[in-house]
């Protein structure tokens, strides 16, 4: 019994059932739910008190205590009809008849509880239909009509076994414009049931957590049984969402489906929306949870016959989805592969894009150049559309810079087209912004597994090989002595803007505008390396490779010919024609003698092929360079370096003069 003496209020109060009040007095595990209080006119309450005595007798004890004004009264419990307050217990009612209880919440208000705690959990902002999501790409009218109609007709397609669809496609080539047509064509068709839309730019969908919760909400808004169930499953474990990706996709989808399964008649399961689309999996943060919500997918969803869906991911083809599509990966069998950049040649669709929208920029524009019907002209287009490389990326671009409407189209048209880094315009900033995100999330995650190696400088490597001509995959491994298959490593995390396809000697490149790109110090910025570093580190290694084939008096072909390339390079296209210069004379005497006497055997075994025209291209370049040689040679310090030089030069001059080439084109140099 509370005390007199500590009654600590006179006023008139009253609380209903569900209002808050102190729980000190109960033990811990029986603390209940309860809601905000609500104070009731005490004139009222008396009022009411009157007329239902009965009603206002609960089915627990009742304790009454008084302030120093009322007398304390204590009523046994009453055996008389159900009681006003339902469930209540632990009365306390002060002077003024202040009225404190507790009243266990019914199990249709928990479920409620843990539906508000998953949408606790959910990104809004990765639905298709979210209002942060304004205006998001979509393909135009009567483009992309090949594969939409190829993905759209999977969905449908019920009775295929492959029950996941696996979308993965270059940077920019229009994978997400695809997944928001096609779901947005589920939604009218009624067969939508659950979106994420990733983003690596949005904190609130750029991380696995939300994707389940989110999938289960939308779930959970198709038919009242799922509601109750995954509510049912959150109020019973609060701590769910800090479970296993697993337990969640069990607790929260599979186990409901499966209730409902069996609560519902067939025609109704059959009708509900079973389609399930994820796009920008590579846009999730760590590429080990990408791997761990591909997993979930096949054990939860994927291998349980008993479920209805069809799930439909779209991706990159970076580590997490392309180690797991490869033909020893788990879902190679499992899942329909459709390759967008490899596949589809959207050229065509490009072409539409940009008559379509650059006539409607000009027509709404105030410039009459614009509003000409000659404008834009079909050369402007083409060359646009090889701009592009069948890349939607490109041309969204182009668009977006065109239709500023403070300016002219046509002024800005040419810009696009002529541009040059001098230029103040930045057409390409958005292209610029994505492929710099890339190489940067690619340099950071090569350099972190290998501290000790450059990988900007190992990528551009490959670039220059790939230019040569030469089988990168050979070549790259012994100029570098690293690991077999150092190469495939390098741009394990680029696979969206080159690949390395099986029997092809380099790289190739799903962009040309990257490779514009990466070439330009202004655009790439911190990620440019200068020619001139690559040739040199290049020639050093060359020379390293070398060293040990002379010692043994043995021919490396590989070798030869990139360091004859590289002659032609040292006086032909480098920016600084040092690099070669100083890779040679780098070393004491002895060692300077053998990477010279290397180049000069390779130039030798060069010049017994029958590429005559080549061969006195490097004749020239070669007799030049030792020209260089002889005149940076100080003869007192260095006499016998000086005189081999000047054998060699000797030597090739002659040789040369039996070259008719070399006689009309270059006579009496070096």
């Amino acid at each position: 019994m509370i005390s007199k003496g500590k009654a600590k209020s006179s006023k008139s109060s009253f609380r209903w059932p569900w209002s808050k009040k102190s729980k000190s007095h109960l033990p811990v595990d029986q603390q209940p739910e309860e809601v905000s209080a609500e104070r009731v006119d005490s004139t009222e309450v008396n009022a009411q008190a009157t007329s239902s005595s009965a009603a206002l007798q609960p089915e627990g004890p009742i304790w009454m205590g008084a302030s120093s004004s009322a007398n304390s009264y204590t009523f046994k419990q009453a055996e008389t009809p159900p009681s006003f307050f339902p469930n209540a217990n632990h009365w306390v009612v002060n002077g003024g008849l202040q009225i404190n209880a507790t009243q266990h919440a019914s199990g249709s208000n928990l479920n409620d509880l843990g539906w508000e705690r998953l949408m606790q959990h959910t990104a809004p902002n990765a639905l298709h239909d979210s209002k942060y999501r304004f205006d998001p790409p979509k393909c135009d009218e009567d483009t992309r009509v090949e594969v939409t109609e190829e993905l759209m007709g999977w969905i449908k397609d019920r009775a295929s076994p492959q029950r996941l669809l696996c979308m993965t496609g270059a940077a920019g080539s229009g994978k997400s414009a695809l997944q928001q047509t096609v779901a947005e064509q589920c939604s009218g068709e009624g067969i939508l049931a659950s979106t994420f839309f990733f983003s690596s730019t949005d904190p609130t969908r750029n991380a696995v957590s939300p994707v389940i919760p989110t999938i289960a909400y939308q779930l959970g808004l198709n038919h009242h049984i799922v509601r109750e169930v995954i509510s049912a499953a959150v109020t019973k474990d609060p701590l769910i969402f800090e479970r296993s990706l697993k337990t969640q996709m069990n607790k929260l989808i599979v186990d409901p489906i499966e209730h409902i399964s069996r609560a519902v008649p067939g025609p109704e399961l059959a009708a509900l929306p079973y389609a399930i689309l994820i796009d920008g999996l590579d846009e999730c943060a760590n590429e080990q949870r990408q791997a761990e919500l591909l997993t979930t997918i096949d054990d939860c969803l994927l291998q349980n016959d008993a479920l209805p869906f069809r799930v439909f991911i779209a991706s990159r083809p970076e580590w997490a989805i392309r180690s797991a599509l490869e033909e020893t990966g788990y879902l190679h069998q499992r899942a329909y592969h459709v390759q967008l950049s490899d596949q589809y040649d959207a050229s065509g669709d490009i072409r539409r894009v940009l008559w379509r929208r650059l006539r409607d920029i000009g027509r709404r524009s105030g410039d009459p150049g614009a509003q000409s019907p000659s404008w834009p002209s079909e050369e402007d287009i083409e060359t646009l559309v090889a701009n592009a490389s069948g890349q939607f990326i490109y041309a969204a671009t182009v668009i977006k810079f065109v239709s500023e409407r403070r300016s002219s189209p046509v002024d800005r048209l040419r810009a696009v087209i002529t541009w040059t880094p001098e230029d103040r315009a930045q057409p390409f900033a958005a292209l610029d912004l994505l492929y710099s995100s890339i190489v940067s999330a690619a340099k950071e995650a090569y350099e972190a597994a290998h501290p000790d190696r450059d990988f900007l400088l190992l990528f551009s490597v490959l670039r220059l090989l790939t230019y040569q001509g030469f089988d990168v995959g050979s070549m790259f491994q012994q100029i570098t002595s690293l690991e077999d298959n150092s190469h495939r490593w390098l741009i394990s995390d680029l696979r969206s803007l080159v690949t390395m396809p099986s029997g092809y000697r380099g790289l190739h490149y799903y962009h040309k505008s990257f490779i514009d790109f990466i070439g330009n110090a202004y655009r790439s910025k911190t990620l440019f390396v200068t020619e001139s570093r690559t040739v040199e580190f290049v020639t050093v290694s060359c020379f390293r490779v070398l060293g040990p084939v002379m010692d043994r008096n043995e021919s490396s072909p590989p070798i030869r010919l990139i360091v004859s390339n590289l002659l032609v390079l040292h006086f032909g296209r480098l920016s600084s024609p040092s690099s070669f210069l100083n890779a040679l004379f780098t070393g004491n005497n002895v060692e300077k003698l053998k990477k010279w006497k290397a180049v000069e055997r390779c130039l030798e075994d060069r010049s017994k092929e029958n590429d005559v025209g080549f061969t006195s291209e490097i004749t020239y370049q070669w007799l030049n360079l030792l020209s260089h040689a002889l005149l940076d040679t100080n003869l007192s310090q260095d006499e016998e370096f000086h005189q081999v030089i000047k054998s060699f030069r000797d030597k090739w001059k002659q040789e040369s003069h039996e070259s008719q080439y070399f006689g009309h084109e270059h006579e009496g140099s070096g």
